[in-house]
């Protein structure tokens, strides 16, 4: 992406209170397909920590500015101040709050920009999350944000994942190399996939789709000239490095990719090296893509695609412009905004058609709820310092959104804090 990556961090302070929960969850252990021993499945440590707000914003009581936080503006009385009321005696109590703060261990992962991927597993009652390049495990939780497994050492630089169509498998690409890792989601067997080319040289596999009956890969290593879309003939295993039949411009950077069910031959790809990034919706055939509308974005690079549930439209954060764009799929020309703020970097849509748009805006919230097609959020959330903690506020990462019944996944890291991200879970209104 074209923004400065740490403009609009806080300056660091010490940290004045600590409570934190340890929450230990080992898995069991994992076979490795075709290698003849086990692989290491270490247990993770993941930090439950209940929130009692909503929002940093949600304080009542007077306090200095919390660290890293721009002070906000005092409004001068224009009236006479109004009495404060006299308290009430109550015997009720609130009920707990639900929201989830799970810190996970990812080494290897550098906070601000080289997070992988979170998907959520309904069927299967499972979050599945990745940490991009430099890391090479694969990190399962439960939808309460409990660490279930951790498979370390499976697939360097771990990037984007898929599910196969019926949902038995998980794809994940190895970004700092030229393979798939195939994870059996019964029995937790691994497989390989070859993702790269006959001459030897790195594809660096950044995201993964199923359409017509195939699987696509986007591929492109950093500081290279050269990207692609390739495709997996799931019959044979053979992979042909370049899938697109004909494209009006060269795809000169690694895409992200993103299909519906409802137009299960679309495939829609976004750059996420160039600014202004190049989006194109594909047709997906049993042996190629065919470009049918190509466009771009009107500022940085793709940060993470989803499509609407009846497949008619497409939502593009990009960091700039500072709203969420929707694109009709047909032609890729702008139909609709979501009004957010400053740095646009995640978003995910619920079956229903509702949308869960994320920015990475210090000081404004950082995931925004709308109606479909609507103007105005019904409910927003903002990600600080963990609860008990004084340190430098969370951003909401590249890429960390993800929505599954009453609940939004949202992944968030901070400076100050390497080698971790902290799964934040919410119950919408």
């Amino acid at each position: 992406m074209s923004r400065t990556a740490n403009r609009g961090r806080r300056a660091p302070v010490w940290m004045v209170g600590v409570g934190v929960l340890a929450l230990l969850a080992a898995g069991a252990g994992t076979a490795v397909a075709g290698s003849g021993r086990s692989a290491d499945d270490s247990a993770a440590e993941a930090h439950l920590v209940a929130d009692s707000t909503k929002s940093k914003a949600d304080k009542t009581t007077p306090q200095s500015p919390r660290p890293g936080r721009k002070p906000r503006p005092t409004a001068s009385p224009t009236s006479s101040p109004t009495a404060s009321p006299t308290p009430t005696p109550t015997t009720t109590t609130s009920p707990p709050s639900t929201d989830v703060n799970a810190q996970i261990p990812i080494p290897g992962y550098v906070t601000g920009f080289r997070f992988g991927d979170i998907l959520v597993d309904e069927a299967r009652g499972r979050v599945y999350i990745t940490g991009g390049k430099g890391t090479d495990g694969l990190i399962v939780t439960d939808l309460d944000g409990n660490v279930l497994r951790t498979l370390q050492g499976i697939a360097p630089g771990a990037a984007g994942m898929t599910l196969s169509p019926d949902g038995s498998k998980l794809y994940i690409a190895a970004g700092d190399q030229d393979w798939l890792r195939i994870v059996d989601l019964d029995t937790w067997e691994l497989d390989g996939q070859f993702a790269g080319k006959t001459d030897g040289t790195m594809t660096c596999p950044k995201d993964m789709a199923f359409a017509a009956g195939q699987l696509w890969v986007a591929w492109g290593c950093e500081n290279e000239p050269t990207a692609g879309i390739g495709r997996v003939d799931l019959a044979t295993g053979k992979f042909s490095v370049s899938a697109v039949d004909a494209i009006d411009e060269r795809i000169s950077s690694a895409m992200l990719l993103a299909t519906s069910p409802a137009q299960p031959d679309m495939l829609i790809a976004g750059a996420t090296g160039t600014s202004p990034a190049l989006l194109v919706r594909f047709e997906a055939t049993a042996t190629g893509l065919v470009q049918r509308a190509i466009s771009h974005t009107d500022g940085g690079s793709v940060a993470q695609l989803a499509v609407t549930p009846d497949g008619t439209e497409v939502i593009v954060p990009s960091g700039a412009p500072y709203y969420h764009p929707v694109l009709r799929t047909s032609d890729l020309v702008e139909v609709h905004r979501y009004p957010t703020v400053t740095y646009p970097n995640a978003v995910a849509i619920r079956p229903d058609g509702l949308v869960v748009a994320g920015t990475n805006s210090s000081y404004d919230k950082d995931v925004w709820v709308f109606e479909p097609g609507g103007t105005t959020p019904i409910s927003t959330y903002e990600f600080g310092h963990l609860p008990n903690q004084e340190t430098w506020a969370h951003n909401l990462v590249k890429g960390g959104l993800a929505v599954s019944g009453n609940k939004i996944y949202a992944v968030t890291d901070q400076s100050a804090e390497p080698e971790m991200v902290t799964l934040r879970i919410r119950t919408l209104p």
